[in-house]
C-alpha cells in the first residue's frame, strides 16, 4: 500500500492512494487509515510534518515495515529533522534501521569522451586531500576523462545520469547518539568512522572509474 502525491507510475498488485489536499486526504490521514488494514509493508512518499512521522514512527513500532522519503542535505541531518518535527530520541533510535541519501550525477558522454591528466595538487583546490588518497593513493598525477562536446549530448560534454548514495545503517553506538541527541556532525563523524562511504567519496570513485567528472560531482554535492 502507497500513499503519493502524485502517483507517478502504476504498479499492479499495490493499492496506491493519492494525497487530496481540497479532499482533506493528507499523508497523515492516509496513513492512519492505512494502519488500520494492517499492512506488512507501508510506503509515505514523503515525511514532512509532525503528524505523519509521529504515525510511521509508531506504526515501525508495532512490527510494519514503513518506506518513506525526507527532505535533507545527507543521511546524518535526517535525524535532526526528525528532532524537528517532535519525535523522541529514542523512538528514532528504536525504529530506524537504516538511511540512505542520494543524489543523481551527469555522467560523461560516451561519443566524445577523452581523458586528460591532472597533478593531485590541483585537485586538492577543490576535494579534501585525505579523500584524494584514500581514492587514489599517493600518485602524483591523475588521470581523469571529461567529454569535449558533440552532436550526441548537445555539446555539454555530458550524457545521462546515476546516482551517487550514502548509507547509514544504524548500530548501537549511532543510536546511542540519537538517544543523547548528537547533532548531525556528530553522527556522520561516528557513522564513517564505523565504515559509511560518503556520497562525495562515491562520486569520486565514479571520478575515478571515468564515468564522471569532479567539477559535476561537486555541483551536486553542494546543491
Amino acid at each position: 500500500m502507497t500513499i503519493e502525491d502524485p502517483v507517478e507510475y502504476d504498479i499492479e498488485g499495490i493499492n496506491q492512494m493519492q494525497v487530496n489536499v481540497a479532499a482533506d486526504l493528507t499523508f497523515a490521514k492516509g496513513l492512519r487509515s492505512i494502519v488500520r488494514q494492517d499492512p506488512d509493508i507501508i510506503l509515505v512518499g514523503e515525511i514532512r510534518d509532525e503528524e505523519t512521522a509521529g504515525i510511521a514512527i509508531n506504526s515501525a513500532m508495532t512490527g510494519h515495515l514503513v518506506l518513506s522519503t525526507m527532505h535533507t542535505i545527507d543521511t546524518a541531518t535526517a535525524i535532526p529533522r526528525f528532532y524537528n518535527m517532535k519525535v523522541e530520541p529514542f523512538l528514532i533510535g528504536s525504529t530506524v534501521n537504516v538511511i540512505i541519501a542520494q543524489r543523481l550525477i551527469r555522467t560523461i558522454c560516451g561519443k566524445c569522451r577523452v581523458s586528460y591528466e591532472l597533478s593531485i595538487e590541483k585537485l586538492a583546490n577543490q576535494v579534501p586531500h585525505k579523500l584524494l588518497y584514500n581514492q587514489f593513493g599517493d600518485r602524483k598525477q591523475v588521470r581523469l576523462y571529461h567529454g569535449k562536446g558533440c552532436a550526441v549530448c548537445h555539446n555539454t560534454g555530458y550524457s545521462g545520469r546515476l546516482g551517487i548514495f550514502e548509507v547509514m545503517t544504524l548500530n548501537d553506538e549511532i543510536r546511542n547518539l540519537i538517544i543523547l541527541k548528537k547533532n548531525a556532525q556528530e553522527i556522520k563523524k561516528a557513522s564513517i568512522n564505523n565504515g559509511m562511504i560518503t556520497m562525495l567519496q562515491d562520486g569520486l570513485e565514479k571520478v575515478n572509474r571515468g564515468i564522471t567528472t569532479v567539477d559535476e560531482v561537486l555541483r551536486v554535492i553542494k546543491e
